[in-house]
This record gives structure tokens, C-alpha cells and sequence, in this order.
């Protein structure tokens, strides 16, 4: 069986996804499969992929999301471990063998290993994920105690293209929820969080593309789309529905987390002048149990926060 099964999903990024599998093919670890999952792309994917078809599986379908391109990977994989690379981002050289000399000493309770993240494209992201996430840890590697702790973080530590994990184990989980536009990853690691251990190693061998003239899900962020209001909506609820282990501590910040997007998602209705929707989510928000009072405090604290930013953002302007 071979060790790793290197997974790179792509969707219109010919450009792109030979840097990333160009990182892959320098890991100092040789003992991996790369499997592309072209995810219906319109441009010259297929055609900029030819010189590496010797080197790579790749399989294209119908455009279905990221989620099915990552589970599709998964279904094709042959690794003991899989780890998934998004093909806009990158591995430095030595990101597989310092994962595996990390985790292998540990024993069969730990089944998930991740790295620190460097960012690039955006000239204000400096630090790196462990110091943006608040891990400030001074060992090279290790066991991480609480995993929900960086997961459920604003700032993650734990990003998805930095992590290796056992192939048997996201089989148990079913791999991604194909519902989801957004999140998968997060809703993924939450859960994966009460299968197994993490360990962490220190070095940030992975690069994380933050170009703010990207396509496709960013828009969807700052378009305030309702794919990402409702992908999160039933990320939480399916969270807050899970019985295994999930302490009364964290179902209380799920459930905040909920009422949080549930005003956000208020406001951007109400700012769109969509009032029919904008009272949906608002019974919505009177089933979590706020009364009136609360509800227009809350409301009214939060879109002067929201107008504070703007004008931070982008200056003085009218709506």
C-alpha cells in the first residue's frame, strides 16, 4: 500500500495547479500518489495537464463543488494517509516527511497531523496560522490538547491543506458534506475532532494563496451570498444535532455562534431591502429563545458595528 495519497481538487485554475502539483512532485517523501480532480473546469486544465499525466491520476467530472471534488479524490485514493492540497496553494519541499517522522512516533491514537501556514497575496497577512490562531507553542512538534479550541477560533490554526490524515478515517466520516458550499473543511475537522488525536509540527512548510483578486468562493464572501449563510446555517445546526461527545460547553458556542449568523444574516436582508426574507430569518432568530428587547439591542449593536467597518474599509460612502 503506499504511504500518502495526495489529493489536488481544481476548477478553472490552469494556471495555478502546476504550481501546486509542481510542490508536491519536489517533496524530499517520494512514497505518495498525486490524484488531480478537474471539477468541470472550461479552460485549458486538461490541456496544461498533459506533460504530467505520467506522473499523476487524473480524473475530470462534471462541475459539482468542491466538497465532491475532494470526496471524489478520497474514493480514488490508494494511500494509507490522504492529504488534500487546494490547487491555488503550495508545500515546501519537506512538508510530507517532517508530517510523518511528526505523527508515526505517536501510536495509532493519532490519526490527524498538521503544520503551521504561511500566507501570501495579501501584503497584510504577516504572521503565520499558529500566531494568527493564538497556538503559540515553542515545540517543534507535539500532541495538541484541545483541537476544538483552534477549530471553532475565528482565525483557525488548523487549515486543511496543511493537514495528513488516515484514509480510514475519513471513510468513517463520510469525507465532506456535499451540502455545504462553504466551511466543509471546518465541518470536516470538527468532526473528525471526536475520532481521533491531532499532533501539530511548528514549521509553517505550507503557503496559503489570500490574493484578493481570486475567484469563486471569495466573491461569495464578499458578495454576502446566501450559500454562505445557509451553508453555515446547517453546518451549526448539524453540530448542535450531534450526540457524540459534544460537551454542554461546546453546544452552547455552537449555539452562538448560530444566533451570530442568524443577526448578520438579518442585516444584509434588511440592507438589500429584501423584507420577506429578512422576517424569515428573523422568526429564525426569535425560535433561539431572544425576546423582543434583546433582539433589537443585539440587532442594532451589530449593524453599528457593521457600519463602523465600512466606512473603515472604504471611507466615507452612502449605501
Amino acid at each position: 500500500m503506499l504511504t500518502v495519497s495526495v489529493v489536488i481538487p481544481t476548477f478553472n485554475r490552469s494556471k495555478l495547479v502546476v504550481r501546486a502539483i509542481d510542490s508536491v512532485l519536489s517533496q524530499t517523501y517520494k512514497d505518495y500518489e498525486i490524484i488531480v480532480v478537474d471539477d468541470g473546469s472550461t479552460d485549458n486544465t486538461s490541456g496544461i495537464l498533459k506533460p504530467y499525466m505520467s506522473r499523476i491520476r487524473y480524473f475530470y467530472q462534471a462541475n459539482q463543488g468542491a466538497s465532491a471534488a475532494k470526496n471524489k479524490g478520497m474514493q480514488l485514493a490508494r494511500g494509507k494517509w490522504i492529504s488534500i492540497l487546494d490547487s491555488d496553494d503550495l508545500w515546501l519541499p519537506t512538508k510530507l516527511e517532517l508530517q510523518l517522522n511528526t505523527v508515526t512516533p505517536l501510536g495509532k491514537d493519532f490519526g490527524a497531523c498538521f503544520t503551521n501556514c504561511s500566507f501570501f497575496g495579501d501584503a497584510n497577512l504577516v504572521i503565520s496560522a499558529f500566531e494568527q490562531a493564538g497556538l503559540c507553542d515553542d515545540a517543534a512538534s507535539g500532541p495538541l490538547l484541545n483541537p476544538l479550541k483552534f477549530i471553532l477560533t475565528r482565525h483557525p490554526a488548523i487549515h486543511f491543506q496543511s493537514l495528513l490524515v488516515l484514509r480510514s478515517l475519513m471513510e468513517e466520516l463520510n469525507g465532506f458534506d456535499e451540502d455545504l458550499w462553504v466551511a466543509e473543511d471546518t465541518d470536516l475537522l470538527f468532526r473528525l475532532a471526536f475520532k481521533t488525536r491531532f499532533c501539530f509540527a511548528n514549521q509553517p512548510v505550507v503557503r496559503i494563496d489570500r490574493s484578493q483578486s481570486r475567484k469563486g468562493l471569495m466573491e461569495l464572501f464578499s458578495q454576502r451570498d446566501d450559500r454562505v449563510f445557509r451553508s453555515r446555517e446547517h453546518m451549526f445546526r448539524k453540530w448542535i444535532c450531534l450526540r457524540e461527545n459534544v460537551d454542554h460547553e461546546v453546544r452552547h458556542r455552537i449555539y452562538q455562534k448560530l444566533k451570530r449568523l442568524y443577526y448578520d444574516w438579518l442585516i444584509v436582508k434588511l440592507y438589500q431591502f429584501r423584507c420577506a426574507e429578512a422576517l424569515e430569518i428573523a422568526r429564525k432568530i426569535r425560535a433561539t429563545g431572544d425576546d423582543s428587547r434583546k433582539r433589537w439591542a443585539t440587532l442594532f449593536f451589530r449593524a453599528r458595528r457593521k457600519l463602523a467597518s465600512i466606512r473603515e474599509n472604504y471611507g466615507r460612502r452612502s449605501f
